[in-house]
């Protein structure tokens, strides 16, 4: 499965990763290699093996097939996450203007840089 690092935690080698099929998150730790330092960024695509274990999905043995290539997607879901509580039910939007979707800004395209910069305010 693909997906995209959302949070990380460099000192615990830990992260969180949003699914291709956006179902529930997937949730990665690397036990062994606590002394190591985390090699995942929120914005890096991986690819993962799946498993379920109880409620909780868990990302095996990730890769990185691109760093940093979803810079901004942190902070885009961070915003509509905003615009939902300040709107507390969004009205369904038919047109091409759809509030309710995150756009992915690959690296590189008009859009992340500024998308990546307000992620960080």
């Amino acid at each position: 499965m693909y997906g995209v690092v959302l949070w990380s935690d460099k000192k615990h080698n830990r992260a969180v990763i949003w699914c291709e099929d956006h179902r529930n998150l997937a949730f990665y730790k690397d036990e062994e290699n606590l002394s190591e330092a985390s090699c995942f960024v929120p914005g890096d695509l991986v690819e993962f093996d799946l498993r379920e274990v109880d409620d909780m999905r868990l990302a095996v043995d990730p890769s990185i097939v691109s760093k940093h290539e979803f810079p901004s997607l942190p902070g885009d879901l961070k915003l509509a996450k905003a615009n939902l509580r300040r709107n507390k039910i969004a009205p369904p939007n038919t047109g091409a203007g759809r509030q309710n979707v995150v756009v992915l800004h690959p690296r590189g395209t008009p859009g992340a840089q500024r998308a990546a910069e307000s992620s960080y305010r």
